[in-house]
Protein backbone atom coordinates (compact mmCIF):
# COMPACT_ATOMS: atom_id res chain seq x y z
CA UNK A 1 0.00 0.00 0.00
CA UNK A 2 1.34 3.37 -0.95
CA UNK A 3 1.57 5.87 1.88
CA UNK A 4 0.15 8.61 -0.31
CA UNK A 5 -3.26 6.87 -0.48
CA UNK A 6 -3.42 5.94 3.21
CA UNK A 7 -5.61 7.93 5.59
CA UNK A 8 -3.82 8.35 8.91
CA UNK A 9 -6.77 8.24 11.31
CA UNK A 10 -8.13 6.61 14.48
CA UNK A 11 -11.65 5.43 15.23
CA UNK A 12 -13.71 6.53 18.21
CA UNK A 13 -12.67 4.61 21.32
CA UNK A 14 -9.25 3.77 19.86
CA UNK A 15 -5.85 5.28 20.53
CA UNK A 16 -3.15 4.71 17.93
CA UNK A 17 0.54 5.31 18.54
CA UNK A 18 3.62 4.99 16.34
CA UNK A 19 7.04 4.18 17.79
CA UNK A 20 10.43 4.51 16.19
CA UNK A 21 12.42 2.56 18.79
CA UNK A 22 11.76 -0.93 20.13
CA UNK A 23 12.67 -0.18 23.76
CA UNK A 24 10.10 2.63 23.93
CA UNK A 25 7.42 0.31 22.58
CA UNK A 26 8.28 -2.40 25.11
CA UNK A 27 8.14 0.13 27.97
CA UNK A 28 4.73 1.35 26.77
CA UNK A 29 3.37 -2.21 26.65
CA UNK A 30 4.67 -2.87 30.15
CA UNK A 31 3.00 0.30 31.47
CA UNK A 32 -0.33 -0.68 29.89
CA UNK A 33 -0.18 -4.12 31.46
CA UNK A 34 0.48 -2.56 34.87
CA UNK A 35 -2.62 -0.42 34.37
CA UNK A 36 -4.64 -3.62 33.67
CA UNK A 37 -5.23 -2.61 30.03
CA UNK A 38 -5.12 -5.73 27.87
CA UNK A 39 -7.15 -4.88 24.76
CA UNK A 40 -4.33 -3.66 22.53
CA UNK A 41 -2.61 -4.67 19.29
CA UNK A 42 1.13 -4.47 18.66
CA UNK A 43 2.47 -4.40 15.10
CA UNK A 44 6.09 -4.82 14.10
CA UNK A 45 7.94 -4.95 10.76
CA UNK A 46 9.88 -7.99 12.01
CA UNK A 47 9.46 -10.61 14.77
CA UNK A 48 11.12 -9.75 18.08
CA UNK A 49 11.15 -11.83 21.25
CA UNK A 50 11.21 -8.65 23.32
CA UNK A 51 7.69 -7.81 22.15
CA UNK A 52 6.40 -11.32 22.86
CA UNK A 53 7.89 -11.20 26.36
CA UNK A 54 6.34 -7.80 27.02
CA UNK A 55 2.87 -8.87 25.83
CA UNK A 56 2.59 -12.40 27.16
CA UNK A 57 5.15 -12.49 29.95
CA UNK A 58 5.77 -16.09 30.98
CA UNK A 59 2.57 -17.43 29.42
CA UNK A 60 3.18 -20.45 27.21
CA UNK A 61 1.95 -20.54 23.65
CA UNK A 62 -1.13 -22.73 23.08
CA UNK A 63 0.39 -23.87 19.78
CA UNK A 64 2.22 -26.60 21.70
CA UNK A 65 -1.08 -28.43 22.28
CA UNK A 66 -1.63 -28.55 18.51
CA UNK A 67 1.87 -30.02 18.13
CA UNK A 68 1.23 -32.66 20.80
CA UNK A 69 -2.11 -33.62 19.27
CA UNK A 70 -0.60 -33.92 15.80
CA UNK A 71 2.34 -35.97 17.10
CA UNK A 72 0.09 -38.49 18.89
CA UNK A 73 -2.21 -38.69 15.88
CA UNK A 74 0.77 -39.25 13.57
CA UNK A 75 2.25 -42.00 15.75
CA UNK A 76 -1.08 -43.82 15.85
CA UNK A 77 -1.64 -43.42 12.10
CA UNK A 78 1.89 -44.62 11.28
CA UNK A 79 1.49 -47.76 13.40
CA UNK A 80 -2.01 -48.40 12.03
CA UNK A 81 -0.82 -48.01 8.42
CA UNK A 82 1.97 -50.57 8.85
CA UNK A 83 -0.14 -53.01 10.85
CA UNK A 84 -3.21 -53.00 8.58
CA UNK A 85 -1.07 -53.20 5.45
CA UNK A 86 0.91 -56.14 6.82
CA UNK A 87 -2.21 -57.99 7.98
CA UNK A 88 -3.94 -57.58 4.60
CA UNK A 89 -0.87 -58.55 2.54
CA UNK A 90 0.84 -60.99 4.85
CA UNK A 91 4.23 -62.40 3.91
CA UNK A 92 5.80 -65.66 4.97
CA UNK A 93 8.25 -64.62 7.69
CA UNK A 94 10.65 -67.34 8.92
CA UNK A 95 11.50 -67.88 12.54
CA UNK A 96 7.99 -67.39 13.90
CA UNK A 97 8.21 -63.59 13.89
CA UNK A 98 4.87 -61.75 14.38
CA UNK A 99 3.18 -59.89 11.54
CA UNK A 100 2.56 -56.84 13.74
CA UNK A 101 5.94 -55.91 15.21
CA UNK A 102 6.53 -52.64 17.02
CA UNK A 103 10.36 -52.59 16.56
CA UNK A 104 9.97 -53.00 12.80
CA UNK A 105 7.40 -50.19 12.58
CA UNK A 106 9.23 -47.62 14.74
CA UNK A 107 10.80 -45.85 11.73
CA UNK A 108 7.42 -45.28 10.04
CA UNK A 109 5.87 -44.24 13.37
CA UNK A 110 8.65 -41.70 13.94
CA UNK A 111 8.38 -40.18 10.48
CA UNK A 112 4.59 -39.99 10.72
CA UNK A 113 4.86 -38.37 14.16
CA UNK A 114 7.14 -35.62 12.82
CA UNK A 115 5.01 -35.07 9.70
CA UNK A 116 1.65 -34.72 11.46
CA UNK A 117 3.18 -32.76 14.34
CA UNK A 118 4.49 -30.17 11.86
CA UNK A 119 1.18 -30.01 9.97
CA UNK A 120 -0.87 -29.53 13.15
CA UNK A 121 1.59 -26.88 14.35
CA UNK A 122 1.16 -24.97 11.09
CA UNK A 123 -2.64 -25.17 11.30
CA UNK A 124 -2.60 -24.06 14.92
CA UNK A 125 -0.35 -21.10 14.18
CA UNK A 126 -2.52 -19.99 11.25
CA UNK A 127 -5.69 -20.32 13.31
CA UNK A 128 -4.43 -18.54 16.43
CA UNK A 129 -2.88 -15.69 14.46
CA UNK A 130 -6.09 -15.33 12.42
CA UNK A 131 -4.35 -15.52 9.07
CA UNK A 132 -4.91 -14.39 6.41
CA UNK A 133 -5.30 -10.90 7.81
CA UNK A 134 -8.36 -9.57 6.02
CA UNK A 135 -10.71 -6.81 7.18
CA UNK A 136 -8.12 -5.31 9.50
CA UNK A 137 -9.07 -2.19 11.39
CA UNK A 138 -7.89 1.01 9.78
CA UNK A 139 -5.32 1.79 12.49
CA UNK A 140 -3.41 -1.44 11.80
CA UNK A 141 -3.21 -0.81 8.06
CA UNK A 142 -0.58 1.90 8.46
CA UNK A 143 2.12 1.09 5.84
CA UNK A 144 4.84 2.32 8.20
CA UNK A 145 4.23 -0.75 10.38
CA UNK A 146 5.52 -3.02 7.60
CA UNK A 147 8.49 -0.77 6.85
CA UNK A 148 10.51 0.41 9.85
CA UNK A 149 8.08 1.60 12.55
CA UNK A 150 6.29 -0.11 15.45
CA UNK A 151 2.61 0.35 16.21
CA UNK A 152 0.60 0.13 19.42
CA UNK A 153 -3.18 0.37 19.08
CA UNK A 154 -5.44 0.33 22.16
CA UNK A 155 -9.13 -0.43 21.60
CA UNK A 156 -12.47 -0.20 23.44
CA UNK A 157 -11.65 2.81 25.60
CA UNK A 158 -13.94 5.33 27.22
CA UNK A 159 -13.13 9.00 26.81
CA UNK A 160 -11.44 9.16 30.21
CA UNK A 161 -9.46 5.98 29.56
CA UNK A 162 -8.44 7.25 26.12
CA UNK A 163 -7.02 10.43 27.63
CA UNK A 164 -5.09 8.41 30.21
CA UNK A 165 -3.73 6.00 27.60
CA UNK A 166 -2.76 8.90 25.34
CA UNK A 167 -0.68 10.41 28.12
CA UNK A 168 0.94 7.04 28.89
CA UNK A 169 1.95 6.56 25.25
CA UNK A 170 3.32 10.08 25.01
CA UNK A 171 5.33 9.59 28.21
CA UNK A 172 6.94 6.55 26.59
CA UNK A 173 8.27 8.63 23.70
CA UNK A 174 5.78 7.79 20.95
CA UNK A 175 6.57 9.70 17.78
CA UNK A 176 2.83 10.05 17.06
CA UNK A 177 -0.34 9.47 19.11
CA UNK A 178 -3.88 9.70 17.72
CA UNK A 179 -6.85 9.74 20.10
CA UNK A 180 -10.01 8.66 18.31
CA UNK A 181 -12.22 10.94 20.41
CA UNK A 182 -10.17 14.04 19.62
CA UNK A 183 -9.80 13.03 16.01
CA UNK A 184 -13.56 12.70 15.56
CA UNK A 185 -14.20 16.31 16.64
CA UNK A 186 -12.78 17.89 13.54
CA UNK A 187 -11.64 16.54 10.26
CA UNK A 188 -8.06 17.60 9.60
CA UNK A 189 -7.09 18.62 6.09
CA UNK A 190 -5.53 15.93 3.91
CA UNK A 191 -1.80 15.59 4.55
CA UNK A 192 0.66 16.96 2.06
CA UNK A 193 3.81 15.19 0.90
CA UNK A 194 5.85 17.25 3.40
CA UNK A 195 3.58 16.13 6.24
CA UNK A 196 3.89 12.51 5.20
CA UNK A 197 7.68 12.73 5.07
CA UNK A 198 7.73 14.30 8.54
CA UNK A 199 5.65 11.39 9.88
CA UNK A 200 8.06 8.85 8.44
CA UNK A 201 6.19 7.85 5.28
CA UNK A 202 8.25 7.05 2.23
CA UNK A 203 7.21 6.78 -1.38
CA UNK A 204 7.16 3.31 -2.88
CA UNK A 205 10.26 2.80 -4.99
CA UNK A 206 11.02 -0.32 -6.98
CA UNK A 207 14.70 -1.19 -7.13
CA UNK A 208 15.11 -2.63 -10.63
CA UNK A 209 18.92 -2.67 -10.52
CA UNK A 210 18.97 -5.68 -8.21
CA UNK A 211 16.54 -7.55 -10.46
CA UNK A 212 18.73 -6.95 -13.50
CA UNK A 213 21.84 -8.08 -11.62
CA UNK A 214 20.13 -11.20 -10.31
CA UNK A 215 18.81 -12.05 -13.77
CA UNK A 216 22.25 -11.61 -15.32
CA UNK A 217 23.91 -13.83 -12.70
CA UNK A 218 21.31 -16.58 -13.14
CA UNK A 219 21.63 -16.43 -16.93
CA UNK A 220 25.42 -16.70 -16.79
CA UNK A 221 25.22 -19.62 -14.34
CA UNK A 222 22.71 -21.50 -16.49
CA UNK A 223 24.73 -20.90 -19.67
CA UNK A 224 27.97 -21.95 -17.94
CA UNK A 225 26.31 -25.11 -16.62
CA UNK A 226 25.02 -26.10 -20.05
CA UNK A 227 28.37 -25.45 -21.72
CA UNK A 228 30.27 -27.20 -18.92
CA UNK A 229 28.10 -30.31 -19.06
CA UNK A 230 28.38 -30.47 -22.86
CA UNK A 231 32.16 -30.08 -22.79
CA UNK A 232 32.52 -32.70 -20.08
CA UNK A 233 30.42 -35.13 -22.04
CA UNK A 234 32.23 -34.44 -25.31
CA UNK A 235 35.75 -34.86 -23.89
CA UNK A 236 35.17 -37.52 -21.22
CA UNK A 237 32.00 -39.58 -21.52
CA UNK A 238 31.76 -39.68 -25.31
CA UNK A 239 35.39 -40.77 -25.57
CA UNK A 240 34.77 -43.64 -23.16
CA UNK A 241 31.65 -44.67 -25.07
CA UNK A 242 33.56 -44.56 -28.34
CA UNK A 243 36.31 -46.74 -26.90
CA UNK A 244 33.72 -49.32 -25.87
CA UNK A 245 32.02 -49.33 -29.27
CA UNK A 246 28.83 -47.41 -28.52
CA UNK A 247 27.18 -45.54 -31.39
CA UNK A 248 26.93 -42.10 -29.82
CA UNK A 249 27.23 -40.44 -33.25
CA UNK A 250 23.88 -42.00 -34.25
CA UNK A 251 22.14 -40.32 -31.30
CA UNK A 252 21.68 -43.61 -29.48
CA UNK A 253 23.80 -44.89 -26.62
CA UNK A 254 23.68 -48.53 -27.56
CA UNK A 255 26.45 -51.02 -28.45
CA UNK A 256 26.96 -51.85 -32.11
CA UNK A 257 27.85 -55.51 -31.88
CA UNK A 258 27.80 -56.06 -35.66
CA UNK A 259 30.17 -53.21 -36.53
CA UNK A 260 32.40 -52.85 -33.48
CA UNK A 261 32.25 -56.33 -31.98
CA UNK A 262 36.01 -56.52 -31.45
CA UNK A 263 36.23 -53.10 -29.77
CA UNK A 264 33.29 -53.98 -27.50
CA UNK A 265 34.86 -57.26 -26.47
CA UNK A 266 38.13 -55.46 -25.84
CA UNK A 267 36.36 -52.86 -23.63
CA UNK A 268 34.54 -55.58 -21.67
CA UNK A 269 37.77 -57.47 -21.15
CA UNK A 270 39.48 -54.28 -19.97
CA UNK A 271 36.65 -53.61 -17.51
CA UNK A 272 36.84 -57.16 -16.19
CA UNK A 273 40.58 -56.86 -15.60
CA UNK A 274 40.02 -53.62 -13.62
Amino acid sequence: MSAVFYENTASKGTVKSVYEHLDSLVDAVGTLRKEKIKDFIVTSPLPRHDIEEAIYGHERSPVRWFTLTGALFGAFMGFALCSITHLNWAMIIPGGKPLVSIPAFIVIMFESTVLWGCLFTLLGMIGLTRLPGTNLQVEVQDPRFSDDKFGLIVNNLTRKQAEKVTQILKDNHAMQVLNGYDYAKEEPPPPTNEDLEALGFEEDKINTDMLWKLGAVVTVMVFASIVGVKMTFEYVVSQQLDDCGYSYSEAAVAPSYQVNARRTDKCNAKGAEQ
